[in-house]
């Protein structure tokens, strides 16, 4: 049933939801199939899970969002540099930006998986494929609903009143954003309905759906950041255990296996944007058209480290060849060799998942937390490194974090807000544009909080 075609896919993707939006708190689709006969089987209900999947492959999810969300931290920067608001931590909420793609593309994500859990459950029929296709549903719902914590909420603080507005049923109604500690409980309970019914991950396929595994690394994700160390650790070591692979050959992982890789979880295929085919593919569009590129300080850190093989010199960069190039992770911007991957989930973050778990957790064992570091980190072809204490390992998992993943979702970002609330980073110290705390999550639109007669309740210090 996976092989439905994308032409298909999009086309009822749109039918379902608007491609630009100008409040999420009132999604109504454009042109919209009759809601009643949407899901009459299971085919037809294949149908609508694919258009949720396609927001994986959008301009918001895909592009937009790693983009933003990478200059907030330390490894991305841009021409414009000095007036950007991303770069300088400082977004008004009026920003077409936030509300179009950070914003609005998780939301996307939760209406059309809205739609696929309320009509797919309302089958009269036995088929098994039926759980799974629910399940695959949650599963998305609550990747879009996590990402809204991270960039919009105290995710930090468990008693904290700025959660996130839930979305659980198609087209609901304006409501008053939830606590944190309710938020996760949301998002926790869906990603436990994802690990008990969607399908088996499977070696040398497609990794562009939801399976238990996939749900079970984005549980370690999501309970790392809720601080429940001691669960996260568990599940982080699961994971660990197979089916996924780490890949033997980080080169090789970028430029010939990619989504089919056996280290990845879950990876969009391709960047789709409806209205620019140039733009087929997201990494390219990251790293050349708006002069993205490394920073001088992630530059300098990737000089030390093996995986510099992989990185490419853009047209952005200086022609400086220790500066390096290929194609690969991401683009040399000559079009028919674009990068075509978002990452999602790769099995390389559970391990540093682990690490920093068992680090954190009361009573953790430090030498298994060192020991699954450096697994991944002489995989990527560096000798081993020794840490000196909890502080020193915490700050060595941050640094591989980097090294491993920088530039390819904003992970850094999300790391950076986690050290700086747990107290192992002072803010300013590690970005001078840090100088208020309030900034380090993002302002909600101010469209969706007017159009909620401020229902829902701005951010601090916005």
């Amino acid at each position: 049933m996976k092989s439905i075609s994308i032409v298909l896919s999009c086309m009822l993707f749109i039918s379902l939801q608007a491609c630009k939006l100008t409040d999420v708190t009132d999604l109504k689709p454009e042109n919209k199939l009759d809601e009643s006969t949407v899901v009459v089987d299971i085919p037809s209900a294949e149908k609508l899970l694919a258009g949720a999947y396609y927001s994986l492959r959008d301009e918001p999810l895909a592009n937009q969002t790693p983009i933003y969300v990478g200059l907030m931290g330390l490894n991305v920067t841009a021409a414009g540099a000095s007036s950007n608001p991303y770069l300088n931590n400082n977004v008004p909420p009026n920003n077409s930006s936030l509300n179009s793609y950070l914003y609005g593309g998780p939301y996307q994500l939760i209406q059309t998986a809205n739609f696929v859990i309320l009509k797919t459950g309302a089958l009269t029929l036995t088929d098994p494929r039926k759980a799974q296709i629910i399940s695959e549903a949650k599963f998305l719902r609550a990747l879009g609903h996590f990402y809204i914590l991270r960039l919009f909420g105290q995710f930090w603080d468990m008693g904290s009143s700025y959660g996130i507005e839930i979305k659980d049923i198609p087209n609901s109604p304006v409501a008053a954003r939830a606590s944190v500690k309710l938020s996760y409980e949301f998002i926790l309970s869906d990603l436990d309905a994802a690990i008990s019914d969607c399908p088996e991950y499977k070696t040398g396929v497609m990794k562009g759906y939801a399976t238990k595994l996939a749900a079970k690394a984005l549980k370690a994700r999501v309970l790392l950041y809720k601080k429940d160390y001691a669960a996260a650790a568990i599940l982080a070591k699961e994971v660990m255990s197979g089916p996924a692979l780490l890949s033997g050959d980080f080169v090789r992982l970028f430029t010939n296996e990619k989504y089919n890789a056996d280290e990845v979880l879950l990876a969009s295929i391709t960047f789709a944007n409806n209205n620019n085919i140039y733009f087929e593919n997201g990494k390219s569009y990251y790293w050349t058209d708006g002069g993205y590129k490394f920073t001088d300080r992630y530059t300098e850190l990737l000089r030390q480290d093996a995986r510099k093989s992989i990185i490419v010199r853009t047209p952005s960069d200086p022609a400086d060849l220790l500066k390096w190039h290929g194609n690969g992770k991401f683009s040399t911007g000559v079009q028919g060799s674009r990068n075509d991957t978002e990452y999602y989930l790769r099995l390389a973050e559970v391990y540093l998942i682990y690490a920093e778990a068992e680090a954190r957790r009361p009573g953790g064992n430090l030498d298994d937390a060192l020991k699954a570091l450096n697994i991944l980190h002489t995989k990527r072809g560096n000798p081993e490194v020794t840490a000196s204490g909890q502080k020193d390992l915490l700050q060595l998992v941050r640094k591989e974090k980097e090294l491993e993943l920088g530039g390819e979702s904003g992970e850094d970002w999300y790391d950076l807000v986690r050290y700086i609330k747990n107290g192992d980073l002072q803010a300013t110290a590690v970005k001078q544009s840090l100088t208020d705390e309030n900034k380090l999550i993002l302002p909600i639109p101010q469209v969706s909080v007017d159009a909620s007669n401020h229902l829902i309740k701005q951010n601090p210090g916005y």
